[in-house]
């Protein structure tokens, strides 16, 4: 098989966009820095200092000044984020949050759903180029979203035109053969506003052979706005190629296994003010990915082999339409209804055979928010969903969020809200030696969390936040030849808290710093009761840390910048699985820090153009860790050889240096 690659000319003719700025409210300074404006929390531009539930926010600018280029990077320093990926650069990437499963996180791209139907979502194919900033809601949000947002939102949000017209292009290389490369421009043309923007990465990988990642990026959106009405088309088309030496083991054995995706995302999104006070919106999104996996022989008299072709195309396309009803000046009421139709398409050739199947839905809903702000000190915000699928019926979620400042410079916020998770196709369906089950009803939480933000004099803001999930119904597999294989079982509880610190100082000196603690944990188990099942009898939830701290301390004035980040990640609970399947194993990894540094100094700044030297050191003390267990890893801390022949390893000490140009 042969993944299909979108024509170059559809190409650029797609991403030659851009768009009014997404939010035009002004923004409110809080204690220690300019408060971010936030869309996804309530899909109304509010301030982050203002947002009823627990938001954050990284700006494009600040991870391109910090040589930033992935998007993995960019949520490692998150609170109530766990990221785990699989070896090298480009190896598959997970992300939990406050302990849900990787798929209870709903992923955007200017409002475009990405995951796939059921909400898995592989982290590695998704990059920084042209982003304004990201954000992300912790907590359930699927009364705005549907599906899959059970435990939080991540929404990454293209930026916008300019007031004149800028060129921006940086180029870099460095360790393990690496190469990343940009050119984007941004302007205004009267009423039209436009970004466009390309990119390169690529790298060699951290093995010594067929571990090498490519990734090009195009995107771009383009604006429109009169005097009662605006539109905004935004495009993001990525190809991703990545090779992986390892087997299911974590063996560093395979000379020609690879991953290839072409994903493209398109998404318009346009009101018009009816009235003073009421307007209608109207959102359409269509998401498409091709990918082809494989692994052939190792060599051509290898017929012994293992070798496989899987090509899966999946599609999303969903239409929404809302009303926002400004009522009294003080609250704004929103009704909508939302449809989706999701297809999925999936073949395979091996030495055992053939097989492959297709499979769609559609789904409905209706929803409604009242969004409450008296005064600039309360927020409230109360909202239900019901959803109807073809495959499992109707779903009911509500959601109430609240936020006060209840003394100067302290505010408080809690929410309270449900949420659930469609099955997969796989698991719906079934495909590939698997039989699904149609009865299957989805996987659904109820949350809380309560928390408090005290500012310190004007320089200093401290928060902590206390969150309790429950997530049930949780689809488990057992092995059948006959039966259906998934059943909904198990139910897992997770608890923790957030805390977070940042300080302003004089002179362009900043810092900040979060600490999570979560306890992830089996209630009811799931079909089986070993130690090693995924939802064992009262254990721990594997790969989420008890413990995570990231900090930061950052020098940023006149052009020149220096920040450093150090990120620990504590224990972990994991399974591994011998290439031989022989006798899986409970085992626990090791805590470890990685520390990274980057900087930029102008070699020549201006009003009008500057171009700054960039260097960037990844794992500055070249920590030896692994997010997954592997082979021949005995988790031991001292046990560093055993560590390197592991091909889940994270990557060592890199560094990048180049130049980065505005004109």
């Amino acid at each position: 098989m042969t993944t299909t690659v979108f024509p170059r000319a559809l190409r650029l003719a797609l991403v030659l966009t851009a768009t009014p700025e997404l939010i035009t409210a002004q923004i409110a300074r809080d204690t220690a820095r300019v408060a971010p404006v936030v869309v996804t929390a309530t899909r109304s531009a509010l301030a982050a200092s203002r947002s009823p539930a627990s938001v954050s926010v990284v700006t494009g600018a600040q991870l391109r000044r910090e040589g930033i280029t992935t998007v993995v990077d960019a949520l490692r320093r998150m609170p109530g984020l766990n990221v785990v990926q699989s070896g090298s650069f480009g190896g598959v990437t997970s992300l939990f949050i406050r302990g849900g499963e990787s798929k209870f996180t709903k992923v955007l791209i200017d409002g475009i759903a990405v995951n796939d139907a059921g909400g898995s979502f592989d982290f590695s194919t998704l990059s920084t180029d042209n982003l304004d900033r990201i954000e992300v809601v912790r907590g359930p949000a699927s009364v705005l979203y549907g599906s899959e947002a059970m435990a939080g939102v991540v929404q990454l949000i293209t930026r916008g035109g300019a007031e004149r017209r800028r060129v921006e292009l940086s180029g870099r290389g460095g360790g393990y053969g690496s190469f990343d490369a940009d050119l984007s421009t941004r302007g205004r043309e009267g009423a039209f506003d436009y970004s466009l923007a390309g990119a390169r990465h690529a790298s060699d990988g951290i093995h010594p052979f067929n571990s090498g990642i490519r990734q090009d990026v195009a995107s771009g959106a383009l604006g429109v706005r009169g005097a009662r009405s605006d539109a905004r088309l935004s495009v993001r088309l990525t190809e991703h190629e990545f090779h992986f030496p390892t087997n299911g083991a974590g063996e560093v054995v395979d000379s020609n296994s690879q991953r290839r995706d072409d994903r493209m995302a398109i998404g318009l999104d346009a009101g018009v003010a009816v009235t003073s006070r009421a307007t209608v919106r109207v959102a359409l999104a269509s998401h498409d990915v091709h990918g082809v996996s494989e692994n052939q022989p190792d060599s051509p008299g290898d017929k012994d082999g293992y070798y496989y072709s899987t090509g899966d195309r999946t599609r999303r396309r969903s239409g929404d339409v809302r009303l926002d009803l400004d009522v009294l000046s003080i609250s704004r009421l929103s009704v909508g209804g939302q449809v989706e139709r999701e297809w999925q398409a999936s073949e395979t050739e091996s030495n055992f055979g053939a097989s492959g199947f297709t499979a769609r839905r559609r789904t409905t809903g209706v929803y409604g928010q009242w969004l409450i702000a008296p005064v600039d000190r309360y927020t409230l915000a109360l909202g239900g969903r019901q959803e109807h699928n073809e495959q499992f019926g109707d779903f009911f979620t509500y959601r109430a969020a609240a936020s006060a400042d209840v003394a100067p410079r302290t505010r408080l916020h809690a929410s309270l809200g449900t949420a659930f998770r469609e099955p997969t196709f796989l698991e719906n369906f079934g495909g590939a030696g698997v039989i699904g089950n149609t009865a299957l009803v989805p996987e659904r939480a109820r949350s809380f969390d309560v928390g408090v933000e005290q500012g310190i004099g004007r320089l200093a803001i401290v928060s902590a936040t206390y969150f309790a999930n429950s997530f049930r119904d949780l689809i488990d597999y057992k092995y059948s030849a006959t039966a259906p294989n998934y059943f909904n079982l198990a139910r897992t509880r997770t608890t923790g808290a957030e805390l977070e610190g940042r300080v302003s100082l004089a002179d362009g000196l900043y810092a900040d710093a979060s600490f999570t603690y979560l306890d992830a944990r089996v209630v009811d188990p799931g079909v089986s009761s070993a130690a090693t099942a995924p939802f064992a009898p009262g254990a721990r939830l594997l790969r989420r840390p008890m413990h995570t701290f990231d900090a930061g301390l950052g020098y940023h004035a006149a052009g020149t910048s220096v920040d450093v980040r150090a990120h620990r990640v504590g224990t972990r609970e994991d399974n591994y699985y011998p290439s031989d399947f022989s006798s899986t194993q409970h085992v626990r990894l090791a805590p470890y820090t990685r520390v990274d540094l980057s900087g930029e100094a102008p070699l020549m700044a201006g009003a009008e153009s500057a171009v700054a030297l960039t260097l960037r050191l990844e794992n500055v003390f070249d920590a030896r860790y692994t997010d997954v267990a592997g082979v021949n890893y005995n988790f031991a801390k001292t046990d560093t050889d055993a560590l390197a022949r592991t091909g889940y390893r994270g990557a060592g000490r890199r560094a990048l240096l180049g130049m980065r140009a505005r004109l």
